[in-house]
């Protein structure tokens, strides 16, 4: 479901990915949005983490949300969530 999800991200507009910490982190220009579990991740391959669009009042590492997809029918849900932080990298990215 990972690489679904990975291959999806792909093809959006201005989106990249590196390697970071066995995960996948993927970039809207230079601000990074999700992290998916990569070959070597130690965690669930079934859990994403992404940032959610949030409030001034909260601090930067509130921002991280975890998605924890039980089968495939959650890939849309999990879309849904990474489409939300895709869109908040795209207003706050520099340029």
């Amino acid at each position: 479901m990972s690489e679904l999800l990975s291959e999806e991200l792909l093809q959006w507009p201005g989106v990249g990915a590196r390697p970071m910490f066995g995960m996948r982190a993927f970039y809207y220009g230079d601000v990074v949005f999700a992290m998916l579990p990569d070959k070597r991740a130690l965690e669930s391959p079934t859990a994403i983490a992404y940032k959610l669009p949030v409030g001034r009042q909260r601090r930067e590492g509130q921002k991280w949300r975890l998605f924890e997809l039980e089968g495939e029918r959650d890939l849309g849900n999990a879309l849904v969530c990474l489409d939300k932080a895709y869109r908040r990298a795209g207003s706050t990215r520099k340029w």
